[in-house]
């Protein structure tokens, strides 16, 4: 569980998806092999050792937290202000998740194409958030009321959608 957040923490999430997107073991991709929905006690699925463990399940809060951006400020706790800062990784070309916070649905949804990296936000009523994008050239061709200084949008709630070149 704490080599992934090291290791997304100091900016190595290349790294993470290079260790999680492979067919071999030990790797997560070596179980879905075996079409497995929960992880195994071992790496080795065919072992035959117990098929239903947590082990190592916080990929999915690198999911969220990393490759779709999501992240609470500890500044405002319970999301009242959300970080959104996506990491596009290896050759994904996109990701879409939302997260049900007690003020409503954040969502991000991104997508790279043609040279450009898009992104959605949604922000629910009554929060604010601040959008770290992968690149200074940024253009807003969604959203009213965005303060953006090179690659950082501080936004209300609403929709919102970013290109960067």
């Amino acid at each position: 569980r704490f080599l992934f957040r090291v290791l997304a923490d100091n900016g190595l999430n290349e790294l993470m998806y290079k260790m999680t997107n492979h067919y071999d073991a030990p790797g997560y991709g070596f179980q879905l092999k075996y079409g497995l929905t929960t992880l195994t006690e071992q790496w080795d699925p065919s072992t035959g050792n117990s098929w239903n463990h947590f082990m190592m399940g916080q990929i999915e809060e690198w999911f969220y937290r990393s490759v779709a951006g999501i992240q609470p400020d500890i500044k405002q706790p319970g999301f009242k202000h959300t970080i959104i800062a996506p990491q596009p990784v290896g050759d994904l070309t996109y990701a879409k998740a939302s997260y049900a916070s007690v003020y409503g649905p954040i969502k991000v949804d991104w997508k790279k194409e043609n040279g450009q990296f898009r992104l959605k936000v949604s922000v629910p009523a009554n929060t604010t958030a601040t959008v770290i994008l992968p690149s200074d050239k940024v253009t807003v061709s969604q959203g009213e009321g965005v303060s953006l200084k090179r690659n950082k949008a501080e936004i209300g709630s609403g929709d919102y959608e970013f290109v960067c070149e």
